[in-house]
């Protein structure tokens, strides 16, 4: 979503600040650092705004209040209201293509997918970090294969600091192309690898990262890079579990990739020791369309 500003003409101390701004900006010498190994992104740059601006797309702020030490679960489930569209493959079975092992079976358009009125590859998140002890990431790495010239799995969450091993289960190579907003990440991946390529994100991002493989232009997945472990997708039949919820009034962001943000912010009394009322969401199929 493009960013809008009110533009002020500055006078005075503004002009000279914002002067020092634009050239510290250009400065050949500043250090910008990436994922990979010495991928470039953007550098960061922190606006103040007045009170209220932007709140809505701000992912993991940390609130104040009285630290929690209590915990429960979220559970609810995305469904759609009509019949989910059938999108044609992005690839057909038997199709020309330079490496015959892409269309050995048609690949899949996973853009919209689901089952039993439910719709997956919803990521739903924890909007804002309260006063709490934030877990550290697990030590087992996440997965992520290339099976068939598709993306395994095409929506997954990954918490900062945690291992990524990008595993290659195809005799051709692919390559892993992360393209975020808080870094980026391009690797290949050598054909039939199943172990020695990793990564980890060190910064999260405030929506999903769009993931593509430069050799075969119609692989595409998300990954979402967060800085807490409260963040999850929803099954294939719209389903989704969150454990180990802070207690209290929370409220969760609900993204998909077609829809873009179902929900900027939803509360939902989260109670210690137990489980949540099931946070129920509906969208429309024919926004799932075309």
């Amino acid at each position: 979503m493009p960013c809008k500003f009110n533009l002020v003409f500055p006078t005075g101390f503004q002009c000279v600040l914002l002067s020092s701004l634009i050239l510290s900006g250009c400065d050949s010498s500043v250090r910008r650092e990436g994922f990979g190994g010495g991928a470039l992104s953007p550098v960061k740059v922190t606006l103040l705004r007045e009170a209220g601006s932007g709140d809505e797309e701000a992912q993991s702020e940390s609130t104040a209040g009285p630290k929690i030490t209590e915990f429960g679960t979220l559970s609810g489930r995305i469904t759609v209201s009509g019949s989910i569209p059938t999108l044609a493959p992005l690839l057909a079975q038997g199709a020309a293509t330079k490496d015959a092992i892409c269309s050995a079976e048609a690949v899949p358009n996973q853009t919209v997918v689901g089952s039993d009125g439910g719709l997956g590859n919803v990521f739903v998140y924890l909007r804002r970090v309260p006063n709490v002890d934030v877990p550290a990431p697990k030590e087992e790495p996440v997965v992520f294969d290339q099976k068939g010239c598709v993306f395994v799995p095409h929506a997954q969450v990954v918490q900062t600091g945690q291992k990524v091993i990008l595993k290659n289960s195809d005799p051709v190579a692919h390559n892993v192309n992360v393209k975020g907003f808080a870094g980026s990440f391009n690797s290949t991946v050598p054909p039939n690898n199943q172990s020695d390529v990793e990564t980890t994100f060190s910064a999260a991002e405030k929506v999903p990262a769009g993931v593509i493989c430069d050799f075969h232009n119609w692989m595409q997945a998300y990954v979402f890079p967060v800085d807490h472990p409260w963040a999850t997708t929803s099954n294939p039949d719209g389903s989704f579990t969150i454990e180990n919820v802070p207690a209290g009034k929370m409220e969760f962001v609900i993204w998909h990739e077609k829809l873009g943000y179902i929900e900027r912010s939803v509360e939902v009394e989260i109670p210690a020791g137990g489980e949540s009322a099931p946070l129920e969401l509906s969208v429309d199929a024919a926004d799932l369309a075309g």
